[in-house]
């Protein structure tokens, strides 16, 4: 099974090879007849490129200050002229290549002396020509490009960037939720296809790859009876401030399921006066002196991530990062994140008014009664998770000092314990109860990606077969919860909000 942005990048790398090796195919002769069609559409243009497949002809015509991108079709015996169209193309940088890779396929490219490249796909679908998406590479000057992929199908716009080395290997790969966008229908036939209107990513400082534009008329889609205030594109989720009929002002989380489609959460109704978006933090609600981010905390639950006091002098207080179980004053790396039920995890239930104004005032607001955290007292050692309550009853693994649990019974010496999902007893005396854990230092080792590896799977048990995730990033690390058996790692990807099994073959050490 390999990662969906990993098939688009080589697919595509062939054909921006192709494009950059020359001027559309170099030495494909184009029919009189098409060249004579182009022509005369355009008398005062001079054909720059061409390309032709069989019964299709594509060209390129330049008057000195505009361009004009043409195709033809023969039918019958009779080229007819398809498209017609100078707003296809960009007008402040020359077309450098044409290519038709099928006479149902159509590739254009730009580039730039600043490394810069954008190809541009169309295809001929149900008789019609029909913009299909783009495709932006950026050559760092180190050996590594980075790529921005952009598509559309069936009604959604989906975007993905990848990071590769200058032997085309996929060090980073993310896949973005997308977006709806089945308004694109109306805008991307070639023959009034207008490059300037397209929703191109956003390459500018914001937390949203989408302009303004675009996101307000996804909202406008999933959303047709709200006013559309702010929202932001990101890679976990599509959020969108909004103003309902009654006057309320929500934020809705949205996230997309191939099987069930689109996943909705919408807040509590916001306190007057909340607005959306302040300077750099161009994603965050505006709630008093507060600056609020809201995100995914797990498969189901939208809460609050992040609070930035604008007023606070104190820098240690001023900022802090929220899961849906624990609290942190720095980013969320794992090794300070302090563990407990908290009100600000799922938007759907939260009381606005009750966000906390400093870390401290977080802190002992939340409820540590059901947790723990591992705490043997050699930080070396690590702590069983066995199927009974039994010393020697089978082990899930063995756990690092600072590894959470939630408490869900007691018996004797022994408490029943989730540990991210996965049930089993740990004995009671190497646990630290309640906020007694915030102060154990945790032990995680962490590990890196193996370069070499082409995919790097995360499963819901220690077996191989339906993984939940592919972390397709050799700079991505991840932090040891267990290690279990002789072959496997239970590993947490805190940024990512994400826990499962992974091969100890597809990570190593890192450099530090």
């Amino acid at each position: 099974m390999k990662h969906a942005a990993t098939i688009l990048h080589t697919g595509l790398m062939i054909l921006v090879a192709l494009l950059l090796s020359g001027s559309a195919l170099a030495g494909s002769e184009l029919s009189s007849d098409a060249a004579a069609l182009f022509q005369t559409a355009h008398p005062a243009h001079t054909m720059i490129l061409f390309d032709q497949w069989g019964p299709t002809a594509a060209a390129v015509l330049y008057d000195g200050s505009t361009q004009v991108l043409c195709l033809a079709e023969e039918r019958k015996g009779t080229w007819e002229l398809v498209v017609s169209n100078p707003t296809a193309l960009r007008q402040d940088t020359p077309v450098s290549s044409l290519l038709l890779d099928t006479d149902e396929t159509l590739f254009w490219a730009y580039s730039t002396d600043g490394g810069i490249s954008e190809t541009y796909h169309a295809v001929r679908t149900d008789g019609q020509w029909r913009l299909a998406g783009m495709m932006s590479s950026e050559n760092h000057g180190n050996g590594n490009i980075s790529e921005y992929h952009l598509s559309y199908h069936e009604g959604r716009l989906q975007y993905s960037t990848c990071l590769c080395d200058e032997n085309d290997n996929i060090l980073s790969a993310y896949e973005y939720t997308p977006v709806p966008a089945a308004w694109l229908d109306e805008m991307i036939p070639l023959n009034i296809y207008d490059d300037s209107r397209f929703p191109k990513p956003n390459n500018t400082y914001t937390h949203s790859w989408l302009s303004n534009e675009a996101t307000a008329m996804a909202a406008a889609e999933l959303f047709p009876d709200d006013t559309f205030l702010g929202g932001c594109a990101g890679r976990n989720h599509l959020e969108f401030f909004l103003q309902k009929p009654n006057g309320d002002r929500v934020i809705v989380s949205c996230r997309f399921d191939e099987k069930d489609g689109w996943k909705i959460t919408s807040s509590t109704p916001l306190p007057e006066g909340t607005t959306y978006g302040f300077e750099n933090f161009s994603s965050s609600l505006v709630i008093g002196d507060l600056l609020v981010n809201i995100g995914p905390v797990d498969e189901t639950t939208c809460g609050v991530t992040y609070i930035y006091n604008a007023v606070n002098t104190d820098y240690d207080q001023r900022m802090f990062s929220l899961g849906k179980n624990w609290i942190t004053g720095d980013a969320p790396n794992g090794f300070d994140n302090c563990f407990g039920d908290h009100p600000w995890g799922d938007i759907t239930v939260i009381d606005w008014k009750s966000l906390p104004h400093s870390l401290d005032e977080a802190l002992s607001r939340m409820d540590t009664s059901d947790w723990a955290v591992v705490n043997n007292p050699n930080p070396a050692d690590r702590l069983h998770l066995r199927v009974k309550a039994e010393r020697d009853a089978q082990s899930l693994g063995k756990y690092y000092n600072g590894t959470p649990v939630r408490i869900l019974q007691k018996k004797g010496a022994w408490v029943h314990v989730d540990v991210f999902g996965v049930t089993g007893w740990m004995m009671e005396e190497y646990l630290a109860f309640g906020s007694a854990g915030h102060t154990v230092e945790a032990a995680f080792p962490s590990r890196v990606a193996m370069e070499a590896k082409a995919d790097h799977f995360v499963y819901a048990k220690p077996e191989t077969g339906h993984p939940i995730a592919n972390v397709k990033n050799t700079q991505q690390s991840l932090l040891v919860l267990a290690v279990v058996g002789d072959d496997w790692y239970h590993a947490w990807f805190p940024e990512e909000n994400l826990t499962g099994y992974v091969l100890q073959s597809d990570w190593r050490e890192g450099n530090g």
